[in-house]
């Protein structure tokens, strides 16, 4: 599959990549997972010229120890070595992952919405939709998900994160925690599977979350943005240059922001047009859907929810936070 994607299964509309097999939203976790192509194990073994360091509870402890993909079938043709890593690295398996949905989904608190592999299958995602959403303005709304990331490589924790996603154009978004953390981290530990269990703490506070993030957009909807205001934020998400600076030039970036805040409709909705909300919305289209080499950015998802894509949407954020603050 291009843009990365390994496999994967989606609930509703279907993405912006024209990939994924369609489920119904009432799909089950088993389902979800056989769909999403995600029905396989990781097995932790010693890598190949590993010595044994030590042994405990009559075993050999080796020095190293790959992750290896194991095909469905349970062949081992078709194996694939995702990572090296120590012994106290403990995989978590793809159905153990979908597990922490099960209670939520079984309550009707979201359902499966999306799910999937990049790669040789080194990331796996599930993502579960809310049943409500946020109403920013009037015929402007954001749906509420929960998103779950694992990667099989031996880099990186189990993360689970709220993200957004506006429903006129399609932005992700990632939503500020209360403790300041943009997601839950869970290392992959022999308590891994325990620790997320632990997560119902973090599912309980959606709501009171989410109530602050409508109340935060709400407020950005209420600023108008002129053009110092506007320029203002766009100095702090894209500082200038010192050579820019010197030419008293607008950065390109700025550039193509100011041409989506006056090309796409729904930037121009009443109640949107003109202020600190639609100035982020344009800042967070740029960055979901500018392409770097071709129409399917071998990066982009990865670059979107979890690498560079991310980071910028939340400084966006955090940036008309400090808009706000200083009005």
């Amino acid at each position: 599959m291009p843009a990365n994607i390994q496999s994967m299964a989606y609930a509703g509309k279907k993405p912006w990549h024209d990939l994924g097999t369609e489920v119904p939203h009432t799909v089950r976790a088993v389902d979800m997972i056989r769909s999403a192509g995600l029905d396989w194990e990781v097995e932790k073994r010693p890598a190949r010229g590993a010595k044994p360091v030590r042994r405990s509870r009559g075993q050999d402890v080796f020095s190293r120890y790959e992750l290896v993909r194991k095909p469905s079938n349970g062949l081992a043709d078709g194996e694939v070595t995702l990572g090296i890593v120590s012994d106290q690295y403990e995989p978590l398996q793809n159905r153990e992952a979908f597990d922490f949905f099960d209670p939520i989904v079984d309550r009707k608190d979201a359902f499966f919405e999306t799910a999937g592999a990049l790669g040789e299958g080194e990331r796996i995602w599930v993502m579960a939709k809310m049943p409500d959403v946020i109403e920013v303005v009037r015929g402007d709304e954001c749906c509420k998900y929960l998103l779950l990331s694992n990667t099989h490589t031996g880099r990186g924790s189990v993360i689970v994160k709220f993200t957004s996603v506006r429903v006129v154009c399609q932005n992700t978004l990632m939503l500020a925690l209360e403790d300041g953390q943009a997601e839950f981290r869970v290392r992959h530990s022999r308590s891994v599977t325990m620790r997320l269990r632990d997560t119902a703490d973090l599912i309980a506070a959606a709501t009171e979350v989410y109530k602050r993030t409508e109340e935060l957009f709400r407020r950005m909807a209420a600023t108008q943005m002129n053009g110092e205001r506007l320029a203002d934020y766009l100095e702090r998400v894209f500082p200038k240059s010192d050579a820019q600076k010197r030419k008293d030039e607008r950065p390109p970036k700025w550039v193509h922001v100011e041409r989506l805040l006056e090309e796409l409709p729904d930037l121009r909705l009443p109640g949107v047009n003109g202020t600190l909300w639609a100035a982020y919305n344009a800042i967070t289209r740029f960055e979901d859907y500018r392409q770097v080499r071709d129409e399917f950015d071998e990066g982009r998802l990865q670059r979107v929810w979890f690498g560079s894509g991310a980071d910028l949407k939340l400084r966006a954020l955090m940036k008309a936070e400090e808009v706000l603050s200083a009005n």
